[in-house]
């Protein structure tokens, strides 16, 4: 088949099926799957090049193996058993999608005298239907099939530069979407994430600051914070975690070049406090909050330490972010991640509850924490990181006793190399 990226194709499981990875459909039945193409060509858990990722869409939402992402390797983006690999010669296009491209040209033909000669009333009539498609979501007596269909299609559209332009300059979806992602309706978290994930991505496509994109991720943040913090009801803390983890993407995606000074100051301190909380309640709380830890928390976890890694070096900064509160939460956090099954703050994590992620964030802790370990930030604390070392651990030296850990254990990487640094510094520390 001659796919290519954002194509809506189907993986049929009557044509001969691929060797690596398993197929996505059970052995035994004929049902196909259908999806929009995220990715061609070669990947590093099996040979060969002709290998197609798939965004799955309609009712194959749920019917996947992965999230984009096999052996810790990134392809695409997508949900949990939203994405599958497969052969080239296991795919063939949807008959939509072959309509479509025959009578691209001639629409797009058509488009160009519409906006030419009745630009204000052809736009009027688009917003108007875009308000009504997205109004519905208000509404509860409906299962959103039309919804869900039509987002589908917005996300194989925005793999599109021209379709993405369009897309972003649409102020009617753009208001509709945030409307939704506003709303506190459990029975919309799916889609609330899929809407948001679909706004992050524009995030990686702006060419001047978005004033509207960048409070709604900030509000998003704030917001879901406070849901964590209140909420009970484990599917709405699943779900919350997810928005809160794609708005802190979309937020370091634009904090270098699109933010201004004030919005910088604001997201550091709302992603600081949600690091606190996140962190103090597991480290805190009780042994059975940190077993059953997953895979969510732990890319929560990568994102926040991965944007607060971005403040480094920005002097202005230093006063929202490094803070009593802040710097013993990354102790807790690194001797919780640490690998010591002997501790009992000690989060088990292994490969498939997303240990690529926690592992990520732990170097990501190290780092920042390793970079900031000076005498300047000491005297700014107005204390010693041997006191503060000391407020947390539940035994002497049980916060060395890690650092040694992970410096022996992941020798030669950026954790060992940043445990060792701290180690050093902690020693000198204590000789003056």
């Amino acid at each position: 088949v001659c796919a290519t990226l954002g194509d809506l194709v189907i993986v049929d499981s009557n044509l001969p099926p691929s060797s690596n990875p398993p197929s996505p459909l059970k052995s035994g039945t004929n049902i196909a799957v259908e999806g929009v193409v995220a990715h061609l060509g070669p990947v590093k858990f099996a040979r060969g090049d002709d290998w197609i990722g798939i965004r799955l869409t309609g009712s194959s939402v749920g019917l996947g193996r992965n999230n984009g992402s096999v052996k810790g390797v990134h392809y695409f983006d997508c949900g949990d058993k939203n994405g599958v690999f497969t052969k080239r010669n296991n795919v063939k296009r949807h008959e939509r999608e072959e309509v479509f491209e025959s009578e691209e040209k001639k629409e797009n033909e058509v488009q160009v005298v519409e906006i030419s000669t009745e630009e204000h009333n052809s736009m009027s009539i688009v917003e108007t239907r875009q308000v009504q498609l997205w109004g519905r979501l208000l509404s509860t007596d409906n299962d959103f099939a039309l919804e869900r269909d039509s987002f589908s299609l917005l996300l194989s559209f925005s793999s599109s530069k021209p379709h993405r332009d369009a897309l972003m300059n649409t102020e009617a979806l753009i208001n509709g979407m945030i409307d939704v992602i506003q709303l506190h309706s459990p029975h919309l978290a799916n889609f609330q994430c899929n809407a948001l994930d679909l706004l992050v991505s524009f995030t990686l496509h702006l060419n001047k600051p978005d004033v509207k994109l960048t409070e709604i991720l900030c509000s998003v943040v704030e917001s879901r914070t406070r849901v964590l913090q209140i909420s009970r009801d484990k599917r709405l803390l699943h779900s919350t975690k997810e928005m809160l983890a794609l708005a802190v993407s979309g937020m370091e995606n634009i904090f270098c070049s699109f933010m201004d000074a004030d919005e910088k100051l604001r997201s550091i301190k709302i992603a600081s406090d949600l690091f606190i909380f996140l962190a103090d309640s597991l480290f805190k709380g009780p042994k059975s909050r940190r077993l059953s830890a997953s895979k969510t928390d732990g890319v929560l976890f990568h994102r926040l330490s991965s944007f607060f890694v971005l403040s480094l070096g920005l002097e202005s900064l230093r006063a929202s972010i490094l803070s009593i509160k802040f710097v013993s939460s990354s102790i807790r956090f690194i001797m919780m991640a640490a690998g010591l099954t002997s501790f009992d703050c000690h989060i088990p994590i292994t490969e498939s509850e997303g240990g690529e992620y926690w592992n990520s964030a732990l170097s990501h802790c190290l780092f920042w924490l390793s970079c900031n370990m000076i005498q300047l930030s000491q005297d700014y604390l107005g204390t010693s990181y041997d006191a503060l070392v000391a407020d947390v651990e539940s035994s002497p030296r049980s916060f060395l006793i890690c650092l040694e850990h992970i410096a022996d254990k992941k020798f030669g990487d950026t954790s060992s190399i940043a445990a060792k640094q701290m180690l050093a510094k902690l020693e000198i520390f204590a000789g003056t």
